[in-house]
This record gives C-alpha cells, structure tokens and sequence, in this order.
C-alpha cells in the first residue's frame, strides 16, 4: 500500500521540523515551565483551561446556540454542554430564549465573563511576552506575520466545503 503525498517526507526534510515545531506548540500549554507561570498569573479560577477556550470564542463571535459555538470550536456538543456548565456556573455566560423559537436559547457572555476573558488573554500574553523576551522586534514580526499566515491557512483548510465549520 502507498501513500500519496505532495511533497515526499523523505526529500523535505523541513516538514519534519515544522512538524516537530507544532507538536511543541499544541501542546506548550502543557509544559510545566509554562503552565506553572500561566498559574501564576490567572491566579485561582472557577473555571477549568478547557473552558477557556469556549468563553474567548463566545465573546470573539457573539451570542450563539451551544451546537453552533460547539462546531466553532470543534468539540462534540456533549464536551460544549459540560465546559458551558460550568461557565454558567461561574456566572460567565448567560443563557436567553430565541424570541423565534421558544425551545431554542442563545449563550451570551456576562460582564464577568468579559473580565475573565481579559484576565485569560493577559495572562496569555504576559507568558507570550516573557517567553520571547530575548527576541529582537524583526523576528518578533517575522514570527507574527509567519504564524499569521499559518494560522489563517489552517482555518482554510479545516473550513473547506464538506468539513466541520464549512460551507
């Protein structure tokens, strides 16, 4: 059996770094240098890191029905039920009925889900800020405008018709 690829693995051996390099930054979060500072910062949280992304989404995107931010986000609806749970919980995010549709409701972000959302991105941002302390400003543009273009090419491909979040 073979594999087609565009590009052979064995004749670029670029892909195996840039490869190397994503696995390292899905997970960086994880790494306990990173995590224990990241900690530090946020301080205690009602909520769970899994839960922050939902909230940032909420907020980025406006009010939405779960099956909709679920998708979004690309978790199954019953892990949107239980992160969303627990932000209600915390007072974060808000349900309200669809004047449409009675059965139907829309998840909005509170006030203090708005603050809990800038406490989570300066927090990011101080870790992000430390982390690249000893770059020069050109290769702090050049990795912004890399990982810019990479990231709006990841959600063109992940958003392509006949996949999740497509048309």
């Amino acid at each position: 059996m073979s594999t087609n690829y565009l590009v052979s693995p064995d004749t670029d051996p670029d892909l195996s770094t840039i490869e190397r390099a994503l696995t390292i930054l899905r997970r960086w979060g994880n790494l306990p240098r990173i995590r224990e500072r990241y900690e530090a910062v946020m301080g205690n949280t009602p909520i769970d890191k899994a839960s922050y992304r939902l909230l940032i989404r909420l907020d980025e995107q406006g009010p939405a029905r779960l099956s909709d931010l679920a998708e979004r986000v690309g978790v199954d609806l019953s892990t949107a039920s239980r992160q969303m749970h627990a932000l209600q919980a915390a007072g974060f995010v808000a349900r309200e009925a669809v004047e449409e549709d009675r059965r139907a409701s829309l998840l909005r972000v509170t006030g203090s889900g708005k603050e809990m959302v800038g406490r989570i991105l300066d927090a990011r941002r101080t870790v992000i800020t430390e982390l690249l302390a000893g770059w020069t400003p050109g290769e702090r543009d050049e990795l912004a405008r890399v990982l810019g273009r990479l990231a709006d090419d990841l959600v063109a491909f992940g958003c392509r018709a006949g996949e999740p979040g497509g048309n």
